[in-house]
C-alpha cells in the first residue's frame, strides 16, 4: 500500500462549474506536493466531473465522487473529512478547500511549515484577499491565540473575537480536528467547530495574503438554513447560533467527555460557560443585535434644557 500524504485537502462541490476549473488550478499549482485532493461532488454535473477528470492526470492525489443523495452543506463538509480519513488515515493535516476561491502557489508550503514549527498550533491560516463581484478587493481581518497555554483564555478570545469564515479554510491538525467534532448542524457551524478547536490548541496566521476568497453574497441565517437543511430546518436551528454552540459544547465536552484524556467533564462544562458567557457580551456589544441594551449618553455630553 501506497504511503500517505501528509496533508488531504477536501472538496465539497455543489453546483460551480463556471468557478471549478481555476480553483483546480491553483491547487494542482501549489508548490508543496505531499497532498491528496478528495472531491465530493452534492450536486453533482457531467461538467464538474469532467473538469475533475481533466486535472486528474496533473496530481495523483485527486480523486472525485459524487453523493447519490443531496447531503446540504453540513453534510458534505462531513462527508468529504470522512472520505479523507477513510483514504489516507494517516495523514497529520486536514484543510476543507471551496470550489471557487483560489490559492496562492505557496499557500500549503506555508502553513505546513508553520505547522512543523509550533507544536502548540492546531490551525493555521493565511490573511487572504477577498474578491467582490464589484471588482473590489479587500483584505480580511486577522486572528490569533499565539502564546495562550490556557483553554478558557483561547475560547475566551475565539468566542470574543475570531473571523470563523476565513479561519475555518485554514489547514488544521487532524486529529485535533477529529476530537473537536467536525461539522455539527447548526447555524454558523464553522465558528462552533472552531470554539471546540480552540480547546485542543492554538491558532496562527501567516502574516502574506496567500488566499483570495471570492465574496459575493452577504451573510444570511436564513440562506444558512436553507442550504444546510435540504429537507426542512429543525426548530432549534432558530435559536441564537450562540446558544446552539453553547449547547453543542455543554453536550460533547460537559456530558460526554470527548476533551478526556487533556481534560474532564468538569473542565468542559466550565469552558462551555465561558464561551456563553463571551458570546452574549459579543452580542450584546453588535450594533445591529436587536435585543441589546439602550447605551446613555456620558453625563458630560447630555444636552440639559434651558
Amino acid at each position: 500500500m501506497s504511503r500517505s500524504p501528509r496533508v488531504v485537502l477536501g472538496l465539497p462541490a455543489f453546483n460551480r462549474p463556471d468557478a471549478l476549473r481555476r480553483t483546480l488550478e491553483s491547487l494542482v499549482s501549489q508548490t508543496y506536493r505531499d497532498f491528496a485532493l478528495v472531491v465530493v461532488d452534492d450536486g453533482p454535473t457531467p461538467g464538474a466531473a469532467a473538469i475533475v477528470a481533466e486535472y486528474a492526470p496533473l496530481h495523483p492525489g485527486l480523486t472525485y465522487e459524487a453523493n447519490a443523495t443531496r447531503q446540504g452543506m453540513v453534510g458534505n463538509w462531513r462527508r468529504v473529512f470522512a472520505r479523507g480519513r477513510e483514504r489516507y488515515p494517516d495523514a497529520e493535516f486536514f484543510a476543507w478547500v471551496s470550489d471557487h476561491d483560489v490559492w496562492h502557489p505557496h499557500w500549503l508550503h506555508e502553513l505546513v511549515a508553520l505547522l512543523d514549527r509550533e507544536p502548540a498550533t492546531v490551525l493555521a491560516y493565511p490573511e487572504s484577499l477577498r474578491m467582490r463581484h464589484d471588482d473590489n478587493k479587500m483584505i480580511g481581518r486577522g486572528f490569533e491565540t499565539k502564546g495562550m497555554r490556557s483553554r478558557s483564555a483561547r475560547m475566551r478570545a475565539a468566542a470574543t473575537s475570531m473571523l470563523a469564515g476565513d479561519m475555518i479554510y485554514g489547514l488544521i491538525r487532524a486529529d485535533a480536528l477529529e476530537a473537536a467534532g467536525i461539522f455539527r448542524a447548526v447555524v454558523t457551524p464553522d465558528r462552533q467547530l472552531l470554539l471546540s478547536l480552540s480547546l485542543f490548541g492554538e491558532f496562527r496566521q501567516v502574516h502574506e495574503p496567500l488566499w483570495y476568497r471570492e465574496f459575493m453574497r452577504p451573510f444570511s441565517l436564513a440562506r444558512q438554513r436553507e442550504v444546510f437543511f435540504p429537507g426542512g430546518a429543525p426548530l432549534y436551528a432558530y435559536l441564537p447560533s450562540h446558544l446552539q454552540h453553547f449547547f453543542v459544547l455543554l453536550w460533547d465536552f460537559g456530558v460526554r467527555g470527548r476533551g478526556r484524556p487533556r481534560f474532564g467533564r468538569l473542565s468542559g462544562l466550565g469552558y462551555a460557560a465561558v464561551q456563553l458567557h463571551c458570546s452574549v457580551l459579543r452580542q450584546l456589544r453588535q450594533r445591529r443585535t436587536t435585543w441589546r441594551l439602550p447605551r446613555l449618553a456620558p453625563r458630560s455630553s447630555r444636552v440639559i434644557p434651558h
